[in-house]
């Protein structure tokens, strides 16, 4: 499932004109979003490992391939204005996207504002705006993202502001929920996990004394609760009017929705946002091709809203999930944070030549898989075969495609083996240019850490010899 992107800035990109569209096609996705369809393991199944031949990354300098300013700053590559002409706007989008990388987003947020406010140039005011909103929609400050959206009314269309899909609609409707509040225990907590038919993390969770397993999608920026399971635990939308988000199918409608107190063992959540979408579109459809699919009802899922205010450890060996409450300034491996939020949780990849590879981390698809820049990137070896994909709602559909062979990368510093994957167009845009997606594949041979309050991404090692290893 995919986050909340930003529709005021794609109207803005298109008054910007043709070739601005064209240019920053990856700035300007809009609308709430439910996701790509997902591709599903059947036909020579991925791999992403440790690698024990590998060497362990001990340098944070990557290697920049970038030629122009916007092609940088699509790669993360704020250190572009150092070395090539940029203007001064230029180097100060440059900056406060580097406040973004360093997890700095009050800043960040209040840099791209004022970016927006003063300059002339409409690709930085554009691109400033969908980061300005990222930054706010991630920090859960709905009112002043209703703010915003109403300060950027009178340079759009009446058109689009009755869109039911703008982010502006769903911060309108969130504006008045109390402010969320996260309660931890002293020490860490732990629950069972339970994986999907189509392999997504589940776990328990309780909201009015009752329990439900839901997902852990990292790809939702939202917590999502299913229409008929809203109804049981007695959750009300917030609006009479009926919402939408847009899949890669079309558009689906969904009702704002609160929570009053959703329970994870013993860590209490107060006032979360959620997405009611009706149960029959809830659904995704399982199998290989030669029979029969399998229907997974889907009751709710823990978005990333959630994910990111933890640090989590997903275990997928002993099948327990670990919630722990983050610390600050926790310590970094010596190539620094690899886990970035544009909008969408990043996370970034190098090869042995130091070249960065950006993967958007979503533990809600069934597997890993690359794109075409990739290739290019790495000039991997590629291969043809066959695999069967899930496209949730619109079924199962098979692909003759290509295949990477495999890839030698490290992450947060970690030797990692990418091997068999698919080669798959994204079906979503992000401000950041993906050479994949990072499924709920990951870490079956062991532990996942999220910890995006730290930017950390990591696969806990099985053996203590091996690879990095993780305190705290």
């Amino acid at each position: 499932m995919r986050t909340i992107q930003i529709e005021v800035a794609l109207r803005l990109v298109l008054r910007g004109g043709r070739v601005f569209f064209r240019t920053m096609a990856l700035v300007a996705s809009g609308a709430v979003a439910c996701g790509p369809a997902k591709p599903a393991m059947v036909y020579v199944p991925p791999s992403i490992t440790l690698d024990p031949n590998g060497s362990v990354r001990k340098s944070a300098t990557v290697t920049s391939t970038s030629h122009t300013f916007w092609e940088a700053m699509s790669s993360l590559d704020t250190g572009y204005v150092s070395r090539e002409p940029a203007t001064d706007e230029q180097r100060a989008f440059a900056r406060a996207l580097g406040l973004i990388m360093r997890g700095q987003h009050d800043d960040a947020a209040l840099t791209m504002d004022s970016i927006g406010a003063v300059t002339g140039d409409t690709m930085i005011r554009a691109a400033s705006r969908v980061l300005l909103t990222a930054m706010l929609q991630y920090q859960h400050k709905w009112k002043l993202l209703a703010e915003l959206s109403s300060r950027t009314k009178a340079d759009t269309s009446t058109d689009l502001d009755r869109d039911k899909a703008g982010v502006e609609s769903w911060a309108s409707a969130f504006r008045s929920v109390p402010a969320r509040v996260i309660a931890f225990p002293s020490g860490p907590e732990e629950v069972p996990l339970l994986l999907s038919p189509t392999g997504a993390p589940m776990i328990p969770v309780v909201i009015n004394g009752r329990e439900r397993y839901f997902w852990l999608d990292t790809g939702s920026s939202l917590s999502i609760l299913a229409s008929n399971v809203a109804d049981e635990l007695g959750i009300k939308p917030l609006l009479r009017d009926t919402l939408e988000v847009v899949t890669t199918t079309g558009r689906v409608a969904a009702q704002p929705a609160a929570i009053g107190r959703l329970q994870i063992g013993r860590i209490r959540i107060s006032n979360a946002t959620a997405m009611i979408v009706s149960s029959d579109l809830l659904r995704v459809s399982v199998g290989d091709g030669g029979g029969p699919a399998v229907t997974v009802q889907i009751e709710g899922v823990i978005g990333f809203d959630i994910i990111s205010q933890m640090d989590l450890r997903i275990d997928y060996v002993n099948r327990r999930v670990t919630l722990i409450a983050p610390v600050r300034n926790a310590r970094l491996p010596r190539t620094g944070r690899n886990l970035f939020w544009v909008g969408i949780p990043i996370v970034r990849l190098v090869t042995s030549k130091g070249v960065p590879l950006h993967f958007n981390l979503d533990t809600g698809a069934q597997e890993t898989y690359s794109t075409q820049g990739l290739i290019t990137k790495t000039r991997a070896k590629t291969f043809s075969a066959e695999r069967r994909l899930v496209g949730g709602i619109a079924g199962i559909r098979v692909v003759h495609g290509t295949f990477i062979d495999q890839v030698r990368v490290t992450m947060g510093g970690q030797p990692v083996l990418l091997r068999k994957l698919l080669v798959f167009a994204p079906a979503f845009s992000s401000f950041v240019t993906m050479d994949g997606i990072l499924g709920s594949d990951i870490g079956r041979g062991g532990l996942v850490r999220i910890d995006a309050t730290n930017g950390l991404f990591l696969l806990v090692p099985t053996r203590p010899d091996r690879g990095l290893r993780i305190e705290g």
